[in-house]
């Protein structure tokens, strides 16, 4: 993109070759003199917040919800992962995540960029309408356990496509690069997390529902650039089977 508008410019900074033959039009003619065009500049680099909208709009928050509730209706497994997130454990454990001084630069940063370009940046508001009944009889033959939720959310959510967006926005190097490298700062904050009590007492629960937890600590750190060595959890004691990539179609 960046070498596309540098060529554009310099298709508008052409010059007339010396010695050419020059025309000689009568005053007021077809053939007076033009004013010339101001030449071509470059637009505003984008704010912060634009950038975070762009990233956002790749997300299709509808058919997301709409999966949410199907499962949180319909799959047990699901509903256990949404009762450990929930429970006593779960919620120090946010708390702890939400404490780190680490994390609150981070956002105290994230905050003054926003205000100084002068824009906003809201998260799609996510209200869920739901129901003790299905919405449609056959919601209950379309749910396939944690696995299955995985599987079909990466058709509402594209992490890679996300992943591509961002690395073309960080090799831009404007302020969504400061704010990308700053990101990837905090891979030792959720290290130093996953290490808590609370943390690790979460993590036990969910692989006693059979929740495959190596494979949603690889999801979060391929989602904010914090790749362990190796592509490996970090996850003490863990031991479960590899990713199945294969998309549900849910009909």
């Amino acid at each position: 993109m960046v070498l596309g508008w540098l060529f554009l410019v310099t298709l508008a900074s052409g010059s007339q070759a010396q010695g050419s033959p020059q025309l000689v039009a009568p005053t007021g003619g077809l053939l007076a003199p033009q004013p010339q065009l101001p030449p071509a500049t470059l637009g505003p680099p984008p704010t912060l917040s634009q950038d975070l909208d762009e990233i956002q709009r790749l997300v299709q928050f509808k058919p997301l919800n709409q999966l949410l509730v199907r499962y949180l209706i319909n799959d047990a497994q699901f509903q256990s992962f949404v009762r450990i997130i929930n429970s006593n454990a779960g919620f120090t454990a946010r708390w702890r995540l939400l404490s780190q001084p680490e994390l609150t630069l981070f956002l105290q940063w994230v905050d003054q960029q926003l205000v100084a370009s002068g824009g906003s940046f809201e998260m799609e508001e996510q209200k869920l309408k739901l129901s003790l009944l299905n919405q449609f009889p056959y919601w209950s033959a379309t749910v396939f356990g944690w696995q299955g939720f995985l599987n079909e959310v990466q058709l509402y959510f594209p992490l890679y496509a996300m992943r591509a967006h961002i690395d073309a926005k960080v090799l831009q190097q404007g302020i969504f690069a400061q704010f990308w490298t700053r990101l990837q700062g905090l891979g030792v904050v959720y290290d130093r997390w996953l290490t808590s009590v609370e943390t690790a007492q979460v993590f036990a629960d969910l692989q006693r529902a059979g929740i495959d937890t190596v494979q949603l600590d690889v999801l979060i750190r391929n989602l904010f650039g914090w790749n362990a060595a190796n592509g490996t959890s970090t996850i003490p004691g863990a031991v479960l089977p590899p990713v199945n990539t294969k998309p549900v179609v849910v009909v």
